[in-house]
């Protein structure tokens, strides 16, 4: 089955084109959701009122995103709705569909070489197969994003022509519950697929990151050429951290800025976040001004702390598991993924 898929032409046909290549993983993808939603015994009239609103919502203000999953559908022979469940994920606001992640960014002083990388394990508590898009438009324009098969709407990462690339970790917190009424006017989280389409720098896409309508807030982590930075969000509120000349930055699943810390969950409640931001500023450390691609790598494929490690397995009644890690290289604008663990699709061995 092919994972690495090129699209091109308007959004219906590069969606046509991704539902005939991927209609087997789609299918295995809205059976996924479909069973998880069954056990997470929701209000289904509440749960399709909330995708009814917010596809509507989609056609007014991205009409281009439901050509595609138009395209995606006919090209699975799959029912419009059913695609659409998959590319409006009220079901990642369920205790069984929460995404994770963990992303760096390693830059200038320091890498070894001086280029910027941006990398990130993709972490699920099921399993929601993914797939790379290599996207070409009928202007000229390319990205190529990672994201789950059959989907349109929040990819683990992506990268555009013009030399931005976006990455983000979810945040989660009964602190910050998601206003349903706003589902007619906001994305259930920030789209990075529309920032890599209306954003050619960082700056651009601070501005479009900041005036976004969501349910939801997010680590968003955002690098160009000259710059880098990580805007901490919630469903209304902003806080940018550039970097500050050490070239690193990195976020797991919670608050670092004083602005936003006081949402977070403790230690007790999950230790997952901290275990791994503890760890992954442990290994940069060791590595500082000679960082390389395979150090970056090697941290993701980090097992220390078990299941609450970087790289994710799951273990006993702990589902959460590495759906996918995906490093980009921005100077070459090149994209490295592995759909899976990094431990397994990508193992290194020492003399």
């Amino acid at each position: 089955m092919r994972s690495v898929l090129s699209v091109k032409g308007s959004p219906y046909e590069q969606g046509y084109t991704h539902g005939s290549e991927l209609k087997e993983m789609i299918g295995r993808n809205l059976q996924c959701v479909s069973e998880k939603l069954k056990e997470s015994r929701c209000d289904l009239q509440k749960y399709e009122d909330f995708i009814r609103q917010n596809l509507d919502m989609m056609k007014k203000s991205e009409p281009s995103l439901v050509e595609e999953m138009k395209g995606i559908a006919d090209g699975a022979g799959l029912p419009f709705e059913e695609i659409v469940k998959l590319n409006i994920p009220a079901y990642f606001m369920t205790q069984y569909f929460n995404q994770e992640c963990s992303m760096i960014l390693a830059r200038k002083n320091a890498t070894a070489d001086g280029c910027t990388y941006v990398v990130k394990n993709r972490d699920m508590k099921t399993w929601i197969e993914q797939c790379v898009l290599q996207r070409t438009y009928p202007d000229g324009r390319k990205m190529t994003e990672v994201t789950g098969a059959g989907t349109v709407t929040y990819p683990a990462g992506g990268i555009n022509d013009s030399g931005l690339c976006v990455t983000t970790t979810g945040v989660w917190s009964e602190e910050l519950p998601p206003d349903m009424k706003q589902a007619g006017s906001s994305q259930i989280f920030l789209n990075i697929h529309l920032v890599l389409d209306h954003c050619k720098n960082v700056e651009e896409a601070v501005s479009y990151v900041k005036q976004s309508n969501r349910l939801n807030g997010l680590n968003v982590l955002l690098a160009d050429a000259d710059s880098a930075c990580v805007i901490e969000m919630t469903a209304k509120d902003a806080h940018v951290e550039y970097d500050d000349g050490s070239g690193l930055l990195f976020r797991t699943n919670h608050y670092c800025s004083e602005s936003f810390s006081r949402f977070n969950p403790t230690m007790e409640v999950y230790p997952s976040t901290y275990k791994r931001s503890e760890r992954i500023e442990e290994l940069l450390k060791e590595q500082y001004g000679k960082i390389r691609f395979q150090d970056l790598l090697r941290i993701m494929s980090d097992h220390k702390y078990g299941i609450n490690g970087i790289c994710r397995h799951p273990q006993g009644d702990v589902c959460s598991r590495t759906v996918s890690c995906c490093l980009f290289v921005l100077e070459d604008r090149e994209t490295w993924t592995a759909l899976g663990n990094p431990c397994e699709q990508l193992p290194s061995v020492r003399i």
